[in-house]
């Protein structure tokens, strides 16, 4: 990446890591602020009989509503609509005084400070209301000071994070999908793209303007031998920012300026136009021309960055829905299964890669790249399946690297989803595995302010991804999970029941009216078994409670009829060759103790290559009852007597991390799931830890989902996908790819 130059030795004072430094500044213009509450309630007084004020209002509401959506829905703030506008009114006046502050102090002019300059979003003049409502003297005063106190250099992304996050309720962010990325953050995405200086970088969601700020600041290392005019220029001509909320755009603006600083303080830079635009980027709500320096550009850039809006899917409006449909839906192939609302973000998700896979389409040149934010989980299961296509419509999109925060919170705790950085090769097919750089917590809090804090303060390995199937679209793991899950087995696996006379032990159901059901239980063969449940079961004879007992007198007094079909059939059994059956009653059976009647066991086929695992306990058989299951000559599996251990063993088993390591025990061929290699594995004793409860608890999920889809036959269900079945799967994969990476 290119150097990012120091603000130190340029009349501006060496930027803060941390806001620690000027947080009480900060807060004097907070909700707790006399500031605030002057400007405030003055807005609220004219807000009832001002027609300028009413109809900026009414004017900033209609691009809310078109460009947002109703999303306060269920917002617990009363009028929330009102307050948003006022409380971001606030916020717009601070921001624009610092803007006023900082021309007056390096003796420059803003040619468009206003969010609506250069498109026709929005045709508000904030800085005239501001002058109404305070006074421009008042204004100037207080930011000069406000700038004494901060210092122009930490006027940037983290500052303006801080100044919002004091200003807009956290209820009102959360409903606006705002998530303002840590300036760490950026630098990684921004170093993965390293966009020389005349190369073209759009940020289309650009918020506070976190990506731009670190942008700017690596142009000004590539132009540090220009002009300072000159470089200006050539970084006013190829950084680009677009965002629908007016105050992210004027932030993005100052955010802009700080990281401009350096060069605006040699003095020879007398305008500055800045190319931060209040638009539709994907064109749903309106198509503005985007205008600078008196003409419009055409923004099809080398590089993409950025982190998209995380609004859901359903907090759209309903024109917003049917413009999706209309623009993108089909021509981007973003529709992978069936129903548009419930596959865009999947469910209600949010719509941030539909966002990406537009934005691609609209603006990155064929053979460009980028970088974005995104949610962890898009690598596994069908929420992600869009983005692991790797198709833009008809263009190959590529997934070049990873930074995988795993379970980090780079947006803060309040914030409880994983998130990635993904960089991606427009033009070219993704090529596995992807490298990947893992971050972990290295004990407490990583520090996300710049990238060599967040190295200090956190650990990172090189690993990859890698596809389950060969269906590069299916869910991707890391490729080290599967080696680690290799290790101890604290569990004893028990061989099936053994009979060697399946002509006698099998029981047709006519032929239960010739014996009582005591002895007669629900049997499982290897075609009864697939994952997380039962196709079916056959009945057997077990006329012993463990092998080798001699029950014969009790088998005579109480079940006559059943003794009877033993001893008319005592010539079958006694020519069975089994060693294993030699001693014993002549009906003697191997395989059967305490164990096969442990109210849970996780069953499997232990013949061929079937990794397909099983809790099984009871079934309510039609005929004989709920009687407990028999796992049959074919099967191995392991007994508890607890419900969540089972589970929990049945989650392990059959998890992509774990099933890759069987691939590689057997070759995933003839050799079958031994007991030699099942206990290969690392089977831990279950505690009751959130991780270890939370994948029995999916396991059990999943065990009521199979029974709902097997009234088909065997071959019509294996067919068939399952989406709510894979949700859980996806979720249970991401559990043991933590647990066994160590995050």
């Amino acid at each position: 990446m290119p150097k990012i130059l120091s603000d130190a030795g340029k009349g501006i004072p060496e930027r803060k890591s941390t806001m620690a430094g000027y947080a009480s500044e900060v807060a004097a213009w907070g909700t707790d602020s006399a500031r605030y509450e002057r400007y405030t309630s003055t807005v609220a007084e004219r807000l009832a009989d001002d027609d300028t004020l009413q109809a900026a209002k009414r004017e900033w509401e209609r691009l809310f509503v078109d460009s947002h959506g109703d999303v306060f829905g269920d917002v617990d703030v009363e009028r929330p609509r009102e307050r948003l506008f006022v409380d971001s009114l606030y916020y717009d006046y601070v921001v624009d005084s610092l803007i006023r502050s900082l021309e007056r102090r390096f003796d420059f002019r803003l040619v468009n400070p206003e969010p609506g300059d250069n498109t026709d979003a929005l045709a508000v003049d904030f800085r005239s209301l501001h002058e109404q409502i305070v006074g421009s003297d008042a204004i100037d005063d207080a930011a000069d000071a406000f700038l004494d106190a901060v210092g122009p250099g930490n006027l940037g992304p983290a500052f303006l994070r801080t100044l919002y996050e004091q200003v807009i309720s956290a209820e009102l962010r959360r409903h606006l999908g705002e998530y303002y990325t840590p300036r760490g953050v950026a630098e990684l995405a921004i170093a993965e793209l390293d966009p020389g200086p005349a190369e073209t970088v759009l940020d289309p969601g650009c918020g506070s303007g976190a990506f731009l700020a670190v942008c700017v600041a690596a142009k000004r290392g590539a132009l540090a031998d220009e002009r300072p005019a000159a470089a200006v220029d050539a970084i006013t001509d190829t950084v680009f920012g677009i965002d629908l909320n007016p105050v992210a755009v004027r932030g993005a603006k100052l955010s802009y300026l700080g990281a401009l600083l350096p060069l605006l303080a040699e003095g020879d830079v007398d305008e500055v136009e800045l190319p931060v635009f209040l638009t539709d980027a994907l064109g749903l709500t309106r198509n503005d021309t985007l205008d600078l320096g008196g003409r419009p550009i055409d923004l099809t850039v080398d590089h993409l960055v950025g982190n998209p809006p995380w609004l859901t899917w359903g907090a759209l409006t309903e024109s917003v829905r049917d413009a999706w449909r209309e623009t993108y839906v089909e021509r981007l192939g973003l529709l992978q299964q069936s129903g548009v609302e419930a596959r865009l973000g999947h469910a209600n998700d949010d719509v941030s890669v539909p966002f990406v896979w537009a934005c691609i389409q609209r603006y990155l040149a064929n053979d460009g790249d980028a970088a974005f934010v995104l949610k962890r989980g898009l690598t596994k299961g069908p929420a992600g399946r869009l983005f692991r296509t790797g198709r833009v419509g008809d263009r190959p999109v590529a997934v070049r690297h990873v930074h995988d925060f795993t379970d980090l919170r780079p947006f803060g705790h309040d914030v409880d989803v994983g998130a990635a950085v993904y960089t991606l090769n427009s033009g070219t097919d993704t090529s596995f595995p992807i490298p990947v750089t893992a971050w972990t917590s290295r004990g407490g809090s990583p520090d996300y302010a710049t990238v060599d804090a967040l190295r200090a303060t956190s650990d990172c390995e090189e690993t990859a991804f890698v596809p389950v199937s060969d269906d590069p679209a299916s869910s991707w793991v890391r490729a080290d999970a599967e080696d680690r899950a290799l290790g101890e087995c604290d569990h004893r696996i028990r061989h099936g029941l053994k009979d060697d006379a399946k002509e006698v032990f099998s029981v047709d159901r006519e032929r239960l009216d010739d014996l009582e059901p005591d002895h007669v239980y629900p049997y499982l063969r290897s075609k009864h078994i697939v994952k997380y449940g039962l196709f079916g079961h056959d009945l057997h004879l077990v006329p012993l409670s463990s092998a080798n007992e001699d029950n014969a007198a009790e088998l005579r007094r109480e079940t006559p009829a059943t003794y009877d079909y033993l001893e008319a059939n005592r010539a079958a059994l006694e020519a069975r060759s089994s060693s294993w059956l030699e001693s014993g009653t002549f009906y003697n059976l191997f395989g059967l103790g305490p164990y096969t009647w442990s109210p849970y066991k996780v069953a499997w086929c232990r013949l061929g290559y079937k990794p397909h695992f099983a809790v099984v306990s009871t079934v309510e058989d039609d005929d004989l009852g709920e009687k407990p299951v028999i796992p049959g000559d074919h099967c191995m599996f392991i007994p508890t007597d607890d419900e969540y251990e089972a589970h929990f063993l049945c989650a392990l088993l059959n998890s992509t991390p774990y099933q890759r390591c069987l691939d590689g025990l057997t070759d995933g061929g003839k050799s079958g799931l031994s007991k030699t290699v099942v206990s290969q594995l690392s089977l831990p004793t279950y505690e009751a830890s959130d991780s270890g409860r939370r994948l029995a608890e999916l396991s059990m999920a999943a065990h009521e989902i199979v029974p709902e889809h097997v009234d088909v036959s065997k071959r019509e269900y294996n067919r068939t996908t399952i989406e709510a079945l894979d949700a859980v799967q996806a979720d249970i994969d991401a559990l043991v790819e933590d647990s066994l990476t160590g995050d």
